[in-house]
């Protein structure tokens, strides 16, 4: 399991490499969704659907290395549901805020990198 995350993880880290970033995505069950949080970390987020929600699972990585500092954030959402993840960022700069809903499918509303504290 380890292997497989770190594999997972890697393949995230080269997705970041050369995405554009987008604002909102709508990922379907088991599919993986890569969101740049700025240059040197990223998000990813995936769900398994089950009879009682949607077991979503949101992993960052700060960093581009294997020595990276990673967190992992999981919840079970109902349909109508929504839950938000805040991820720190640099000294004078915003948390990254991704939304997380809930209906069908999860949709995910992602972080605005241009927004930085004055």
């Amino acid at each position: 399991m380890r292997n497989e995350m770190r594999t997972l993880l890697a393949a995230a880290a080269f997705a970041v490499a050369g995405m554009a970033t987008a604002q909102a995505a709508e990922i379907a069950a088991m599919m993986g969704h890569v969101t740049k949080l700025n240059a040197g970390s990223s998000a990813l987020v995936y769900y398994v659907a089950a009879p009682d929600g949607f077991h979503v699972v949101v992993t960052t990585q700060q960093g581009l290395t294997d020595r990276a500092a990673v967190e992992r954030f999981e919840t079970v959402l109902a349909a109508g549901q929504s839950a938000a993840v805040s991820i720190p960022r640099g000294a004078g700069e915003t948390p990254a805020r991704i939304v997380l809903s809930a209906g069908d499918h999860i949709h995910i509303a992602e972080p605005n990198l241009a927004v930085s504290a004055r």
